[in-house]
């Protein structure tokens, strides 16, 4: 199983890890490693995840209000990440990125 990242979405998990690494010290590593490992879980089963769109499923992660939007192709056994995206944000400011073909 091979995995990439939306550009957009590799933004998301850098800047939230450097704002949660200004608010306390190794806050930023707690945060990269909780989405490193709920990727991990979600290349073990990608199918397993709530489904919100066609080869779509989001993941909600541990411990920090955030959720990972990811597009399932399984004719690839590729998983794309389309979105870090924190509870707060607008709903479905993501979607236009699932348009978009796996890296």
């Amino acid at each position: 199983m091979t995995f990439d990242f939306h550009e957009d979405a590799l933004r998301e998990y850098e800047e939230a890890g450097h704002w949660y690494e200004e608010q306390r010290r190794r806050l930023g590593i707690e945060f990269t490693e909780a989405i490193d490992s709920a990727i991990a879980l979600i290349l073990e089963e990608p199918e397993r995840h709530r489904s919100v769109g066609q080869y779509i499923r989001v993941f909600r992660v541990k411990r920090f209000p955030f959720h990972i939007f990811y597009k399932y192709y399984p004719h690839q056994n590729h998983v794309r990440v389309l979105a870090i995206a924190h509870f707060k944000r607008r709903p479905g400011y993501w979607q236009a990125r699932s348009d978009e073909t796996a890296g």
